[in-house]
């Protein structure tokens, strides 16, 4: 038999590890073999368990034809079951047939007077254990000493002796005989079930399994392996096995067959295989030598396990965690590690550092970590770690300082997680821990501008309550007495003094007009909020009345449509929409009646409110100036203010969260948009679009 009679079913191992593939590195690293029988059952490619019809070439295994299987079954069977009293009674029985066939063909002669006898003693022997056979012995001999050939002389001792001899060694031999076929039974039955044993593993598998030749021409391929590869059994057994080797691993070949004639292991590793619609497959194999009955090396046997995915999810762990390991560096973090379980702590380098401990020195326990921090934080640390550690808790978290090596103290925040057994007990608690020490002083420094920015809040409001009461007082005597003197000298002064009278009087209700608007602004960024729902109509029907008169002398045409309700400071949101109109109003081209409009959308969760106008407009390098106080812009036509007007619009709407911008072109009007981005604060009202909102019209008839 020649090595191209490999066994059709066998199960293919890995092959060795092939030279170095110049585009896929070896994977030198051992791995768990693909699936197949376990260590403790037999192994399909080891050639003294094969069996007719899976028997390794070279080695002859016992087996018999079916009927004379079923007649040794049988005989052994019996032989084995049949109770000693029928045993006497059949060799009785065969003594009986024996001397009835010598009457019938001899009648009482003393010629041959055992010649029908020692058939039937050969039957017995045959059909029973030793005792038939020696019944029939027995009983036969008696027969023949009392009825047919008494012993009269010396042959008739000596054809009896032979008679004895003859009975004792067919049944001697029929006993060994039986065993010899009771022992080819049973092996015949044991290679039967291991073929069947091994035909089940290996068309079951999940895994490819293959043999093939010592000139790489496979003789095996089990339904795994259609699975996987794409062929079929016919269109594939018979055919070299480098089909399945992508193009730049064919060289493989020649170190696998190599590895397999000196190698008396099954060898692991991984590599690729190709299929037969083209895909490249990441896959493990193990490669096992097959030998025939002399030891000699006939062919290998393989399992190949598709491991695509597993190799792209080990890419991709090793992908994240080396993110993590970057994520990790980038932000300076330390991890730990502490097993509840057996006390026992794992750090990292950079947590030692950052405890001023040394690997070499101190080993990770929870007492060493304990005794780094400061004496002073040491016991509310433990209680976040037993805080953590309570039934039903899973997050740690906790700050703490350190002594820092080169003085001072170091801010440290600790982040973990406790993870549990089934029953809730802690098995181990790991996480993070960051320096903040910055973060600390970036803390501390702000809760110093905080504090500053209070004391000026404070002066400023001061400031303004001098505004309010000490400059007031002046200010009305200053206009009070250049009245009186504008009265008492009418006629009587010069045209120039009369001129410095009027511009003191002018300069003095200028002063009173600003301080005014000084607390006003004070009054919209300091005052607390009186925060309910108001209905934003109400609102503009009396910001309309307040400014009738301003509206009138225009000719201002203003549409407003339906608004929603807010939340909010009523009285201070009036403010900001009668600054708005009186604006619009104050700032119009000339020789135009303002057109002006309010309308509100829903937009983003909350509501967009839009005020614009057709007015002189702002030129864009103003534009991000208009909302500070005090700052009067250009191409106003020569219309005064104080500058303070939008400043409190601003003001107003930061207090409550909303965004005021605005959109504009010079001599094409200003349109400012009202963003309030929380739905809580629009209670209601706001429309799709302004077309869909029914509108309200106010004209100068008002």
């Amino acid at each position: 038999m020649n090595a191209q009679s490999l066994p059709p079913h066998t199960p293919e191992a890995t092959e060795p590890h092939p030279a170095q593939d110049p585009q896929t590195p070896r994977d030198d690293t051992p791995h768990q073999p693909p699936h197949g029988p376990s260590s403790d059952a037999p192994d399909l490619a080891t050639p003294d368990l094969a069996t007719p019809g899976l028997a390794t070439p070279g080695l002859a295994t016992p087996g018999l034809a079916p009927w004379a299987a079923s007649l040794a079954r049988a005989l052994v069977r019996s032989r084995a079951e049949l109770p000693s009293w029928f045993c006497i009674a059949a060799g009785l029985a065969a003594a009986c047939a024996g001397w009835a066939a010598h009457l019938a063909l001899f009648g009482v002669s003393r010629q041959t007077p055992f010649i029908t006898f020692i058939p039937a003693v050969s039957l017995a022997a045959l059909a029973g254990p030793p005792a038939m056979g020696t019944t029939a012995a027995a009983a036969s001999a008696l027969i023949v000493l009392s009825a047919v050939a008494p012993v009269q002389s010396g042959r008739d001792v000596a054809a009896l002796a032979l008679f004895v001899l003859n009975s004792a060694l067919t049944v001697g031999l029929t006993e060994l005989l039986a065993r010899v076929w009771a022992v080819s039974l049973a092996q015949t039955t044991r290679a039967h079930v291991l073929e069947q044993l091994k035909s089940a593993i290996v068309d079951s598998s999940d895994d490819a399994i293959i043999t093939k030749t010592l000139d790489g021409r496979i003789t095996s391929w089990n339904p795994a392996a259609e699975r996987i590869l794409g062929y079929r059994a016919e269109d594939i057994v018979g055919r070299p096995v480098t089909l399945l080797f992508p193009p730049l691993r064919i060289a493989e070949e020649s170190a696998i067959l190599a590895q397999v004639r000196a190698s008396a292991r099954a060898t692991h590793y991984r590599t690729q295989r190709m299929t037969k619609d083209g895909r490249t497959l990441d896959v493990a194999l193990t490669i096992s030598p097959l030998r025939d009955a002399d030891g000699r090396v006939i062919g290998a046997s393989k399992i190949l396990r598709d491991v695509t995915e597993q190799t792209r999810n080990e890419h991709a762990l090793r992908v994240s965690e080396a993110r993590l390991r970057f994520a990790l560096e980038g932000a300076r973090a330390a991890t730990w590690q502490w097993d509840c379980q057996t006390m026992t702590s794992s750090w990292d380098p950079h947590f030692f550092a950052l405890h001023g401990l040394h690997p070499a020195r101190d080993l990770p326990s929870f007492g060493n970590w304990l005794a780094s921090l400061l004496e002073d934080d040491r016991d509310q640390a433990e209680r976040a770690v037993r805080a953590a550690l309570a039934p039903g808790a899973a997050d740690y978290h906790s700050e703490y300082r350190v002594p820092a090596p080169g003085g001072g103290l170091r801010w440290i925040e600790i982040f973990g997680r406790v993870e549990r057994d089934p029953m809730g007990a802690p098995l181990r608690m790991s996480g993070i821990s960051l320096d903040v020490t910055e973060r600390h002083a970036a803390w501390e420094a702000a809760e110093a501008a905080n504090r500053d920015l209070a004391r000026a809040n404070d002066s400023l409001k001061r400031y303004a309550y001098i505004a309010a009461h000490d400059l007031q007082e002046p200010l009305r005597k200053i206009q009070q007495f250049s009245d009186l003197l504008a009265t008492e000298c009418a006629g009587d002064i010069s045209d120039q003094a009369a001129y410095c009278l009027e511009v003191m009087r002018q300069s003095a209700g200028r002063l009173r007009v600003l301080i005014n608007k000084l607390l006003t602004f004070s009054e919209a960024a300091n005052r607390p909020l009186s925060t309910a729902p108001f209905d934003l109509n109400a609102v503009m029907e009396r910001v309309v009345k307040t400014c009738a008169a301003a509206i009138e002398e225009s000719g201002a045409a203003i549409t407003i449509g339906t608004l929603p309700t807010l939340r909010g400071d009523e009285t201070l949101v009036e403010q900001v929409f009668v600054n708005l109109l009186t604006n619009a109003i104050k700032y119009r081209r000339p020789g135009a009646a303002p057109e002006i409009a309010l309308t509100a959308v829903a937009e983003g969760g909350g509501v967009l409110l839009r005020f614009s106008d057709n007015g002189v407009g702002i030129a864009e390098e103003d534009q991000a100036r208009v909302f500070e106080p005090f700052v009067r812009l250009r191409g106003t036509n020569g219309v005064k203010g104080a500058g303070v007007g939008l400043a409190i619009c601003a003001a107003i709407c930061e207090r409550h969260g909303w965004r005021i911008t605005l959109e504009s072109q010079p001599g094409a009007g200003t349109a400012f948009r009202l963003a309030i981005p929380d739905a809580e604060q629009a209670c209601s009202g706001a429309g799709a679009s302004p077309a869909s909102n029914p509108e309200r019209r106010f004209d100068q008839a008002i």
